[in-house]
């Protein structure tokens, strides 16, 4: 496989990254995995859905592994719940050749990324508040909306 800059540069990402951006990587890399088994749908590539179907799946595994249900309590077994819900919703768009079934995971992953950038924006401007005078923090500008990481591989 040849060398991609972009897989450097997302290799670099998430092994200098903290845990609330390795989130925000995990929900850019499923929805744009979702995304595009969308694409491969609607352009009759079996293989490359399927592709994509697992990478989506992985992610939301990795989502699912880093829970914290002894302190996440109930919430956690929400997210575990809804987790699990989209990866049934996953494989049964993929063995079904159901794209409403892939865009709702999609809707799914894009709504709780959303939320994510919320939390995180949060919690980056009260780090940002508590650390201005040693001028240190987060920067609430490297927390956009739009997903800055493709599928690689």
């Amino acid at each position: 496989m040849p060398w991609r800059p972009e897989t450097a540069y997302l290799e670099a990402e998430v092994l200098t990254a903290d845990s609330t951006k390795l989130v925000q990587i995990l929900y850019d890399l499923g929805v744009d995995s979702v995304q595009n088994a969308r694409g491969c749908y609607r352009q009759g590539d079996i293989l490359g859905r399927g592709r994509f179907v697992n990478k989506a799946f992985e992610v939301l595994v990795e989502l699912m592994n880093s829970l914290n249900t002894e302190q996440g309590g109930e919430i956690a077994a929400n997210y575990a719940r809804l987790y699990d819900y989209c990866q049934r919703r996953l494989l049964e768009g993929h063995a079904q050749q159901s794209e409403p079934a892939l865009a709702e995971v999609q809707s799914l992953l894009e709504d709780l990324r959303e939320a994510w950038q919320a939390v995180a924006a949060s919690q980056c401007a009260s780090l940002a508040s508590r650390d201005a005078a040693a001028g240190s923090g987060c920067d609430p500008s490297s927390l956009s909306a739009e997903p800055r990481y493709s599928c690689v591989g």
